[in-house]
C-alpha cells in the first residue's frame, strides 16, 4: 500500500481517533496551529504556495516493535517498559504523484534532531511496521533554515528517496565515524541534564519517556547505520555478516544511558546548609 493511503488512513480528534493530533491538509492545519515553530511555519508555507494539495500528519503514534532484529540486538530493554504508543512521528508531509506517492519526516531542529529523524525513519521502515513497503517513499530531514525543508521537499518527485536521503544527511556528517561520535555525545548530554530536567517537574513521566525513546534512537541509528553500509561490510569486515552484526552491536552499545528506575529515583541534590557554607570574609 502506498505512503498516502496509510497516512490517510490515521485518525485525529476531529474523527475521534487518537493515531495523531492532527491530519488532513497543510493548508488547514496552518491556519489552526499556534504554536509551530517558526522554521517551520515558513517551511510550510512555501511548500503549500507550490503544492496546495500536500496533506500533514502530525505526532503520529506508534508502537516500539519488539520483534524486529535490529530491536532485540542492541537489547535496551527499558523502551519494552513504555506503555501504549511512545514513538511520535513529529511531521509527516505527503502527497500522491502522477505515477507514486511521497513522504517527508520532519523534526523540529535541535543540534542532534538529524540523529532522531534518522532513527525514526529507520523504525518506520522496519520489517513489522505498517511503513515496510513504504521504505523508498520517504525522507527524513531537520533544519534550523526553513529554505533546506522546503528545497527538500520539492526536490522529493525528482529523486530517489536513498539518494535524496544522502544528501540530505551530508549537511550533518561526512562518514560513520562522525555520526557514531555525534551520537555518544548526545546521549551523555542527556545523561548530565536529566537530574536537573526531571526533579523540576511535578510529573516526570512523559519527559523520561522521552530521555528513553532517544537513547533507543541513537542505539538503534548506530546498529542499523552500520549494518546497511555495504562498504564497510566489505572493506572492515571481508564480506562477514556476522563479524559486521557484532561491530554494530558493540557501537550501539557505546550509548550510555540512565536507567528507567534511575530516573525515577532521582532527587535534587541538597542545598549547602549554613554551617557547610563558606564563611564571609570580614
Amino acid at each position: 500500500m502506498a505512503i498516502s493511503s496509510i497516512l490517510d488512513r490515521q485518525l485525529d480528534y476531529r474523527k475521534n481517533g487518537e493515531d495523531c493530533s492532527f491530519n488532513g491538509y497543510l493548508e488547514d492545519y496552518l491556519n489552526v496551529s499556534e504554536d509551530l515553530d517558526p522554521v517551520l511555519k515558513e517551511a510550510f508555507t512555501e511548500i503549500l504556495a507550490k503544492d496546495e494539495n500536500v496533506k500533514i500528519c502530525v505526532n503520529l503514534k506508534a508502537e516500539v516493535n519488539r520483534d524486529a532484529i535490529s530491536n532485540q540486538i542492541i537489547r535496551y530493554k527499558d523502551v519494552f517498559k513504555l506503555t501504549g504508543r511512545p514513538l511520535t512521528y513529529p511531521y509527516l508531509l505527503y502527497a500522491t504523484g502522477d505515477t507514486e506517492d511521497r513522504a517527508l519526516l520532519v523534526v523540529p531542529y535541535t543540534k542532534y534532531s538529524f540523529i532522531y529523524a534518522k532513527g525514526y525513519y529507520y523504525c518506520m521502515t522496519e520489517p513489522g511496521s505498517p511503513f515496510i513497503e513504504c521504505k523508498n517513499e520517504i525522507v527524513a530531514v531537520t533544519s534550523d533554515k526553513a529554505s533546506r525543508i522546503a528545497d527538500t521537499y520539492a526536490k522529493l518527485f525528482t529523486m530517489k528517496a536513498g539518494a535524496l536521503q544522502r544528501s540530505v544527511d551530508r549537511d550533518f556528517f561526512r562518514n560513520y565515524d562522525e555520526l557514531k561520535a555525534l551520537a555518544i555525545e548526545a546521549a551523555n548530554g542527556q545523561k548530565e541534564e536529566a537530574a536537573g530536567v526531571l526533579t523540576a517537574l511535578e510529573d516526570r513521566t512523559a519527559q523520561i519517556y522521552q530521555y528513553v525513546i532517544n537513547w533507543f534512537l541513537l542505539k538503534k541509528v548506530l546498529y542499523v547505520q552500520y549494518m546497511v553500509n555495504k562498504n564497510l561490510l566489505n572493506t572492515v569486515h571481508e564480506g562477514n555478516v556476522k563479524k559486521q552484526r557484532n561491530q554494530a552491536k558493540t557501537n550501539a552499545d557505546e550509548i550510555s544511558f540512565l536507567s528507567f528506575s534511575e530516573m525515577w529515583r532521582l532527587s535534587a541534590p541538597e542545598e549547602e546548609t549554613a554551617e557547610e557554607q563558606p564563611a564571609e570574609e570580614a
